[in-house]
């Protein structure tokens, strides 16, 4: 597991640092809610990443990976609502860094859960 957190906070320094030398090239702007979002998703993927991992019972593992990602869409979803209410102009901007770093988070989720699940078959 704990792999897992230093390669998310590796790769959330990456996607920090990157960002930046883009902004400072002024090839992009920085969104809004930069920090924000990258706080947010680093903090929900670590704490379902956690719920999951110590999830016992691969029988209904699939169906609580299923109901950890309709969670998700909610709150992401709620979120995105809340960014595009409060900074309209600039909705594109922090949607499309909300979208890059979730996936991203996700595929690393993604890749560490199935490294648990297959050790148990």
């Amino acid at each position: 597991m704990i792999r897992f957190f230093i390669t998310l906070v590796v790769v959330t320094t990456v996607l920090v640092s990157i960002t930046w030398i883009l902004v400072n090239k002024q090839w992009i702007t920085i969104p809004s809610f930069f920090f924000q979002t990258i706080i947010f998703l680093l903090f929900g993927t670590g704490v379902l990443f956690v719920y999951l991992y110590r999830f016992d019972k691969p029988d209904f593992f699939i169906q609580l990976y299923l109901l950890t990602i309709a969670v998700k869409l909610l709150a992401y979803g709620a979120y995105n609502f809340f960014m595009i209410m409060e900074d309209g102009k600039g909705a594109v901007h922090n949607v499309v860094w909300f979208m890059l770093v979730y996936f991203i988070f996700t595929a690393l989720e993604i890749v560490f859960l199935y490294k648990k699940i297959s050790r148990h078959r």
